[in-house]
Formats: structure tokens, sequence, C-alpha cells
């Protein structure tokens, strides 16, 4: 049984006996409490010999069951630290034997360990001035929200106060262990098992859709401390890191917009009919407003101004619920920040780690992810049990070292990718149910960043390699998963490749274009909305296939058959139109639209089909990318101003977009000047190349009989763009020479010469995406211009980026195939020759005419 499997085991018996668990709680000795006593809600010191009775939770395995918040019969609680936890230094001390690492909690504050071991608090009905320093301005509704709570006011819905959900505590904590989990796998170590009836890619959505939904749910009742009048409740009941688990990956990956967006179709869902819909947005702007909650006491705080403040919250929580804020107002370089400094204080928070992960990749900025990773690589080198299993192993050690690896990929190094290629390979070997998803992801990097483009097929379009990822359904990364590998189908050139590639396309990023009406034909039928209002969970094959057995053996034994009913006049009815049941939270979180994310890989396989002639550049496909674009930069109407563009916080997305949407309308403030060129440069080509726009019939016909009208001249300003935008120094062009300046960039993109001299301090250069993602624009890009333009100068530039691409990636066929096109133009064709043997040396046109299923 693998590390995963058992964890997951272990997990479910944890969830299946909380109640048995708090029923079997036993009284123990006194204890002395002789330090400390609550005056208020304040900690000072008081005589010895105080004691107070403490119940403590028996264990079923220290290595996977989290220990229970104690709470005694007086105004206070003894919290203690789990085994791996990282509040506790000495790791090789039992949670009962470490009495110095107990906390004192006043009345209605409860703090339990989660899966991992880490403190999560729990406050129930404290009264809201025993609390200071709450950030109110954070308590602020969406759009979609306010006109939900009009509409509640109307209906006299009403929020559960005193439920269920507050009382049983434990179970709140099982629904953030299976999300964690759900998280940290993307999708692959969940505790539910998603229905099969539509298929693998279906039942991966639903499995991550019923950890989220259950999550969801328990954050919703315990974060809602706001009235439908925007004020503030007088008893304050919330958990934010619940939230932080239902939220906080959602914007990492897609942004503030798309989390709104994700609102606007949970508005619709009714799971009971005293609850209103929840608001991922409301609930995580309730959340963050107690980062920097302080106990007071209000009749002696002027007595206890002496004293340092007492946070609600841990310091874990708090730099949680900081990245959080800043995420929420696309500022993703301050919550990198926050993220890297949580890891620096507690390396053992993986939550935090595979957060770093997803703003690090939004950024682009491979550097923080590399520093995320290597920064808790030795903390969790030392916590391996080794090969032998001689020492106990931390539970969570596959999934570390599988997004530690990721981490270390990031980067184009050799020497660092060799390391995370070893991680990755170790990871799966031990555990490739759980770490299968992130594993491949890191080894993905590795593979490309030297060539190897068979490897990488195996890995990741082959059988074998899908059942690593087949199963991470949580936000569409199987899909993005599925865009490598055809990538590496296109970089093995091999025959037929090409169609596997749209066939990997199609499946993947097709499919979830078309179930979410982002889509030509989706915006005919009604959009997104009337087209998700439609999309119900996957059926069950086990209902389905008793129908089947009862269709065959009906009648067999007495019961009512075909024959018997024969010779009675049949009436035709009418066929009813079958009600759809009521849009539940999980039908939502099971088919959701396309994050920028999504749309950023979709289009650099469909830009790599394209450039390799696998489809015409009037493809259709196009068009219905450039629809789903204009629906992700949609903005809502209800917001007077706003500060950025649904896309600005992610780089390599505004440039995805450039090739079908105007660069101007991508963002509101100013970018760096590689991004900006980068961005003119593939807008000006997606024009040339009538990038997402539908052809008729007749203007397709006449185009073939007419010559490209597009001049050399625009081709090689395109050329120039991007050529300046993969330069990281000034790049010096030389139209009447080597007395010429440089090129500079004006306000409207128009390239202009200034005598001007040379900067002394260059610009900052901000990243604009990990290598593997960048390459497949601006290299391929810059290539397929170059030979457009067809002179001299272009062609040497195309040569020396086939020769650095040879250099480092000499095991890519389609790289060697490209260098020996652009040896042909220059006339060298001796070199071209060697340059394609050695292409087909490494599997190039193999496979013959067969076709590829």
């Amino acid at each position: 049984m693998s590390i995963s499997a058992h964890n997951i085991m272990m997990c479910r018996l944890h969830v299946v006996h909380r109640q048995v668990h708090r029923c079997a709680n036993r009284r123990t000795q006194l204890l002395p409490l002789s330090s400390f006593q609550l005056r208020g809600y304040g900690v000072v010191p008081t005589k010895q010999g105080s004691f107070t009775h403490s119940c403590r939770t028996t264990y079923i395995s220290p290595s996977c069951t989290p220990s229970h918040n104690i709470t005694n019969e007086k105004n206070t609680s003894h919290f203690f630290c789990k085994h791996f936890s990282t509040n506790i230094n000495d790791t090789n001390s039992s949670p009962t034997d470490n009495e110095s690492s107990m906390e004192l909690l006043p009345d209605g504050i409860i703090r339990q360990s989660d899966f991992f071991g880490e403190a999560i608090t729990f406050v129930k009905d404290v009264d809201g001035n025993s609390l200071s320093s709450i950030d109110h301005s954070s308590s602020i509704q969406s759009p979609n929200q306010s006109n939900q709570n009009n509409n509640n006011n109307k209906s006299q819905l009403k929020m559960p106060q005193s439920s269920e959900s507050h009382d049983d505590i434990s179970e709140a904590v099982s629904s953030f262990d299976g999300m964690s989990l759900c998280i940290l796998s993307r999708g692959s170590a969940n505790l539910h098992t998603g229905n099969d009836g539509d298929g693998p890619e279906a039942k991966a959505f639903h499995a991550s859709a019923m950890a989220w939904g259950e999550n969801l749910r328990y954050a919703q009742a315990w974060n809602c401390n706001n009235e439908n009048n925007g004020s503030v409740k007088s008893m304050i009941t919330t958990a934010p890191m619940l939230a932080v688990a239902a939220v906080a990956p959602v914007v990492a990956q897609g942004g503030s917009h798309y989390l709104r967006r994700i609102d606007r179709l949970l508005d619709t869902t009714r799971d009971s009919v005293t609850l209103p819909p929840p608001s991922l947005w409301s609930m995580a702007h309730d959340a963050v407003s107690f980062r920097d909650a302080v106990l007071s006491s209000p009749e002696n705080s002027s007595n206890n101004s002496d004293l340092e403040p007492v946070h609600l919250l841990t310091p874990r929580e708090r730099w949680h619920l900081h990245a959080l804020h800043q995420l929420l107002q696309n500022n993703h370089h301050a919550a990198m920040g926050a993220y890297l400094r949580l890891l620096e204080l507690f390396p053992g928070d993986l939550l935090g780690l595979s957060l770093a992960l997803d703003v690090a990749s939004a950024l682009g900025d491979a550097d923080s992810a590399l520093r995320a990773a290597t920064n808790v690589s030795t903390y969790w080198t030392e916590r391996d049990g080794g090969s032998l299993r001689l020492s106990r192993s931390h539970p969570a050690q596959n999934l570390a070292t599988s997004l530690i690896a990721v981490g270390m990929s990031s980067s184009a190094s050799s020497s660092r990718g060799s390391t995370a290629e070893r991680l990755a390979e170790t990871a799966i070997a031990r555990d490739s149910d759980g770490s299968g998803g992130t594993s491949v992801w890191a080894l993905s990097h590795c593979l490309a960043a030297e060539g190897r483009s068979q490897e990488m097929v195996s890995k990741l379009a082959g059988f074998d390699g899908t059942q690593f990822y087949e199963a991470c359904g949580y936000l569409h990364f199987h899909t993005k998963m599925r865009g490598y590998g055809g990538i590496a189908m296109l970089d093995s050139k091999r025959a037929g490749d090409d169609r596997s590639a749209i066939r990997l396309y199609d499946g993947g990023f097709g499919n979830v274009l078309e179930y979410s009406g982002n889509n030509v034909q989706g915006t005919e039928r009604g959009g997104e909305d009337a087209c998700l209002r439609e999309m119900r969970v996957p059926r069950s094959t086990k209902g389905d296939m008793v129908d089947a057995v009862g269709s065959i053996f009906t009648g067999w034994f007495g019961g009512n058959s075909k024959s018997d009913s024969e010779g009675v006049d049949q009436v035709p009815m009418e066929p009813k139109k079958q009600k759809l049941p009521r849009r539940t939270i999980e039908d939502v979180l099971c088919w959701l639209p396309p994050s920028p994310l999504v749309l950023t890989h979709a289009t650099a396989l469909l830009l790599r089909l394209t450039l390799c002639d696998g489809i015409p550049e009037s493809d259709d496909r196009w068009a219905d990318l450039r629809t789903a674009w204009s629906l992700a930069l949609k903005t809502d109407s209800d917001n007077a101003v706003e500060n950025d563009t649904p896309v600005e916080f992610m780089p390599l997305a505004m440039l995805a977009s450039s090739l079908v949407i105007d660069p101007n309308e991508l963002h509101l403030n100013e970018v760096s000047q590689p991004l900006q060129c980068a961005m003119q440069g593939l807008h000006k080509m997606g024009k040339l190349m009538k990038l997402g726009h539908l052809k008729t019939v007749s203007a397709s016909a006449a185009s073939q009989h007419q010559p490209d009208t597009s001049s050399v001249e625009e081709w090689r300003e395109v050329l120039q763009l991007l050529a300046r935008a993969r330069d990281s120094c000034e790049r010096w062009e030389m139209p009447t020479g080597m007395s010429s300046s440089t090129y500079l960039l004006s306000n409207d993109g128009d390239t202009t010469t200034t005598s001007s001299s040379y900067p002394t301090i260059p610009p900052p250069r901000t990243p604009i995406g990990w290598d593997f993602d960048l390459r497949q624009f601006l290299e391929h890009a810059v290539c397929h211009a170059a030979m457009k333009v067809g002179d001299y100068e272009s062609l040497c530039l195309a040569r020396a980026i086939c020769s650095e691409g040879t250099t480092l990636r000499s095991n890519c066929a389609e790289l060697w195939w490209r260098y020996g096109l652009v040896l042909d133009m220059l006339g060298d064709e001796v070199a071209a020759e060697n340059a394609r043997a050695a292409s087909v040396s490494l599997g190039s046109g193999e496979g013959g005419a067969t076709p590829s299923f």
C-alpha cells in the first residue's frame, strides 16, 4: 500500500471516528497551572499552586490522527501541538510529554490540529467588544452578494447562528483535512470518489468538487459575521483557515475577478430553503478581517497596557490571512513575499508551500519558486525515514518532495533540473497516487529543459504516464498536463503527432470551452451562465448497470414483458419535459469556467499547432479561444472603479491573450518594457495571421488564388519587437550602421530612435513566465517571423536561437528540424542536411502513415 493510500485510509478512519474520539476523552490528573491565569482576555502571571482540571484526547495513530483541543470546565482551553507540527522544536518529544507547549485559551476560542499537526483556530460566540484591531473595511461584499442580500431580505433567509456545524468542530477540521489533501495533490489524494458515468475527466472534477463543497459549507457557516445591512454582529464566530482553504488556491491561480465569476455561478445554487448561497468573496473578506485581531479586556485595558498584545490567531494563520488579503487585491507580488516569510518561520507548512508555488507560477517568477522550495527542502529531508524506514517519517513526506521538485524545476538550470528530477522520481516511486500529479508537473519542466521530448511524451501522453495525473481534477490541473503532453508530441515530431496533439487539445481545453459556453456556439446559446445552468454532476455507472440488467431480465420470471403488451393498443403519450434537479454547490464547483491560467496553456498549444501546420490559421478553434479570452476579460458592471484588468496579475496570460486581444485592453497600469514589446509583437503577428477571425467559404477560396499580401516590413516589425522582448539587455538595431543608437519604445508602441546616451542604471526586468512556458511563445514566434522576413540578419537571429536550443536541449527532434530549415534558407546545404539527419536520428518522422488514436 502506498504512503498516500495509507494516509487517506487513516484520515477516513479519523473522520468516521471523530465522534467516538470526542466521547472517549478521559479525565486525567490535576495539572498545576503555576505560571499563568486569564484575567479578562489577557494572560498575566499568578501565584504558585493554582490547579485546574484538564481533559486530554487519546490517540489512535500519532502519525496520522491529529490531537483535539481540550476544553476544561472553566474559561480556559489547553492546546498541545502535534508531534509533527512546526510549532514544536523537539521533534522527538510526544505531545503528552511536552507540557511547555501548552497554551491557555479563553472561553469560546478553540484550537485543533489538522491532518499535518498545524493549529487551526475556531472562535465561537465571542463578544465582539473583547476583540480589537479587526479590519472592518475588509468586510465588504461582492456586487453579486449585495443583490443576493436584497433578495434574502424579501424571502427572510437567515444564516445559521448556532447550527450543528458550530457544535461539531471535529467535522469542520475533517473537511479542512480533505480540502488540504485535495489542494496539495491537485485532487488525486482525495477522500471522495467522483461518479464515473461521464468519463475519467468528469470523475476527477466531481471528486474535487465534493471535497471543495464540504469545506465550503463549513467555511460559510463559520465565517458569517456580517449582517445584511453591512454591520458586524456583536457575537463573533469565525474559523479563518477554513476560508483560506476554500478561496486561496482559486484567487492565486485565477485572480480576484475569477473568484467573483465563480461567485456569480454560486449565486444560482440553493442547497437549503433556509440557507442563502455561499459567496467566496464575502467569506474571504470576513476571514481576513481577523488577521490582526487582538484579545483585549474592556474593563482593564488601561492596566494591561504594559503587556504584549495577545493575538487571536496563531502566527501561521496570520501570515496566511495577510497573503490572502493581498491576493484578493490582485497584489500577487506582496502575497509572494508573505508566503516566503511564512515558509521561513514554518517550513513544515505544506499548504503555504503549495500556495507559494501557485503564486510564483502566476507571476512567472522562477526565482521565488526556487527560493520557496529550497528554503524548506532540508527541513523535509530531515523528516524522511529513509529507504529502509528505520525511523518514522512524516506522513506528508512524499507530497512535500514532489512540491519541492516543482519549485526546483521552474528554472532551466541543468544542475537544479537533475536534482528536481531525482526528487520527482522518488516521490512517484513511493506514492504515485498522492504525489503523481505534482511530480509529473516537475518532470515536465525537467525533461523539457533538456529537450527529452520522447520521455516527456511517455510521462504526459502515454497511458502509463496519464495515470499519474488523471485524477488531478482540481482547478483543471489534468487539463494543463494534457497541454504539456501535446507540446511534447510536437517536439518529438513523429508522424501523426500533430493529430494526437489536436486530440489532446480537443479532449482537454476544447471540452472545457464547450461545456462552459466559452466558445462561439456557447455565446449563441446564451453565454456562460445559460450553458452552465444545465450542467449537473456526473452520473454513476452503478445505477446505469442496474437499469441495464433490469431491462435484460425484465419478463423472464413473471414480470411484464414486451410480448404481453403487444396485443394491447398503445396510446402514444406526449413526452414530458424532464425537470432538472435543483442546482447544488457541487454542480458549480464540478463544471468551472476556464481560468486565465487554463486559457494561457490552451493558447500555447494552439499556437504551436498553427506554426507547425498542424491546423490552418483560419481554424475555428482560434475563434473559440478568442471568445473565451473576451469573456475572461469582462468585469463586473457594478464596480464603478477598476484598478486592474482580470489578467493583469499574470504576465504570461497578458502575453498569450495579446495574440487575439488588443494589448491596450489587457492592462490599466504600466507594464515592463519587455512585456510591452512582446505583447505588441504577438498582437501584430496575430493580425497578420488573422487568428480568431472566422472566414467564409468564398473568402477562403479566394485567398487560395491570391498571394500573401502581408508585407515583409510588417513581419520585420514583429521580429524586432519580439527580439527586443527576448533580450535581457538593450538590443542594438542597425538600420544605418554601427553609429545608430538604441531603439526605445514610445507610449504608442512604435519603435523610434533617439540620440540620447544609454541609461546608466538599466530598468528592472520583471519575469514573464517560467522558462518552458515562455519558450512556447517567444522562441517559436521569433523563428517564424524571421523565416517570413527571409533576409540575412533575420535568419542569423533565427540561427542563433536554434543554436542555443540545440546546445541546451540537444535531444529535441523538432528543434534540429527547425535548425535545418533556417540553414537551408541561409544557403548552408551541408549543415542543413546534417541537422535534418540529427532530427531523424532522434525519432522525427517515425510511425509512417499510421493514424494516431
